[in-house]
């Protein structure tokens, strides 16, 4: 989006002192709540592993898991285990869900976190578990998770991917909020902004109280320190004791304190998903294609591989940390630009607001067909509005709306605002229930068309496979590879420490 566009749009939001609905439409996709899953995690200040989990179903409702130690890896990874059981089955794993994952579904099972906290907890679990060599029977239920959530970790940065959603983004996506953007990232305070009351003075302080609590992976530093602390202290020490009975109470007194925030966090990501399923305008239609998409990569990313591991193959599995290599990550790279591209070509036909941001940044003009070649079939169209659009000769273009209908620049004269266009269809098209006149139809002339950059994607997505491709041993992509690991003790111009052993002892 332009900054201009938007600063604009906060201009109305504040004038109607309530958050305004960004565009006509969603662009968000909302599946089934059984099919919703909601997961919201606690973490103990300065550790990377949870100290409770809420996990559940729109449907159903949260399971609360917590432990009274998070320090303690034995307690940490059991816990886990009991999440792993819910989180695999929600995604169709074989080995918890009779039915397995499969990449044709008429519905998403979606993953939903209050924010980008919660979804960095992925990775964590994933760098702790994912590759784990831990010697206890249920590891391969924590490899498990730990494959499961790098999966979703990785989906969650391709753009247009509909499968994990993080409802602070959700709520920004399709609402403008009166309010500075480095505090949208509390979802409290966004929907403090969207209750339901009468005036903007109230609005403003249920987001100003909403915000003073903590809806991160952190608790309030006040409450972990006088609360929460004392009881693990004295949980310790009764483990020292070897006191059953009063590790016991006061692992329940922990549980309870951080289910309470637990469910403040779960809370709030339900009632984000109940808001945009409470509101009145239609989801984008490009989102069909999108959910479809997602479907298909979690399957390829995820579900094919849990498939052939279940069958008792061994499939590779992503590195948690790296692509290992250049070519590797070239393609990624292009990869994501190629689902860039075509998501915003799949939503922007449906939403006029996504049109505006389109046309502001030169991707497209509006303009009027001022003559229709039959012979050459070539139009003649004169634009006024963008003043410097950044289209040249060889770009496509197609008419806002109608994705379908296609035309290639055959040139372009800025001074006199003028393209010659040559359509990419001959005959007459029906779209939607509306007839298109075909390309060579002198009814074309006079016509006011708004025409958007059309996002080779294809091409894109050809480049990611070729910059995958090793092109034999003299590929300079070969040269690029990691350097070999070598003793601390020595840097690349040998050994910087006297007391070491020689570079062949070190092993």
């Amino acid at each position: 989006m332009t900054l201009s566009l938007e600063t604009i749009r906060k201009l109305h939001a504040w004038r109607d002192g309530k958050p305004t609905p960004r565009g006509d439409v969603l662009n968000i996709h909302i599946t089934e709540p059984e099919d919703t899953l909601i997961l919201a995690f606690l973490r103990m200040g300065g550790e990377s592993r949870p100290w409770g989990v809420a996990v559940g179903t729109l449907a159903d409702g949260p399971q609360f898991f917590t432990v009274p130690e998070a320090r303690n890896r034995d307690l940490v990874g059991n816990m886990l285990v009991e999440v792993g059981h819910v989180l695999l089955s929600h995604f169709d794993h074989p080995d918890y869900n009779d039915v397995g994952p499969t990449e044709y579904r008429e519905s998403i099972r979606q993953v939903w976190l209050p924010g980008g906290t919660h979804i960095d907890m992925l990775q964590n679990i994933a760098a702790a578990y994912a590759r784990s060599r831990w010697q206890r029977a249920d590891i391969n239920t924590l490899q498990a998770v730990g494959n499961v959530c790098n999966a979703l970790f990785i989906e969650n940065q391709r753009p247009g991917q509909q499968t994990i959603v993080s409802a602070t983004d959700a709520l920004r996506a399709c609402y403008v909020f009166p309010t500075a953007q480095v505090r949208q990232g509390h979802l409290g305070h966004l929907l403090g902004w969207l209750t339901p009351v009468n005036s903007c003075d109230e609005r403003l302080r249920a987001a100003h109280t909403a915000e003073r609590d903590s809806v991160a992976t952190v608790l309030n530093p006040d409450r972990e320190r006088d609360v929460l602390q004392p009881l693990v202290e004295k949980w310790g020490a009764a483990q020292k004791a070897n006191d059953e009975r009063e590790m016991a109470l006061l692992a329940q007194a922990i549980h309870d304190a951080l289910v309470e925030d637990l469910q403040a966090r779960w809370q709030a990501t339900a009632t984000a998903i109940e808001t945009l399923g409470a509101d009145g305008r239609k989801p984008n239609g490009g989102l069909r294609d999108l959910v479809q998409d997602s479907n298909k990569t979690m399957f390829k990313s995820w579900g094919e591989r849990a498939l052939r591991e279940a069958a008792g193959e061994v499939p590779y599995w992503p590195n948690v940390f790296s692509d290992n290599n250049t070519r590797v990550a070239g393609r990624e790279f292009q990869k994501r630009n190629a689902s860039a591209q075509k998501a915003r070509h799949l939503l922007v036909h449906g939403d006029r607001e996504l049109q505006r941001e389109e046309l502001a940044a030169g991707h497209g003009v509006i303009g009027t067909v001022t003559a229709v070649d039959v012979k050459k079939k070539i139009w003649t169209v004169t634009w006024i509005y963008p003043e410097l659009p950044t289209l040249k000769e060889a770009d496509g273009l197609a008419i806002a709306g109608v994705p379908g209908l296609q035309l290639a620049v055959a040139s372009i004269d800025l001074d006199a605002k003028t393209l010659e266009l040559k359509p990419k269809w001959t005959r007459e098209k029906n779209v939607s229930g509306k007839r298109y006149f075909a390309a060579d139809d002198g009814r074309w002339k006079g016509c006011h068309l708004v025409l958007l950059d059309d996002a080779a994607h294809g091409l894109t997505e050809r480049k990611a496979v070729t910059a995958g491709k090793k092109f034999g041993d003299d590929d300079i992509v070969n040269l690029l590879g990691q350097n070999a690991r070598r003793h601390a003790a020595y840097d690349f111009e040998g050994r910087v420490v006297i007391d070491v052993p020689e570079e062949a002892e070190v092993s």
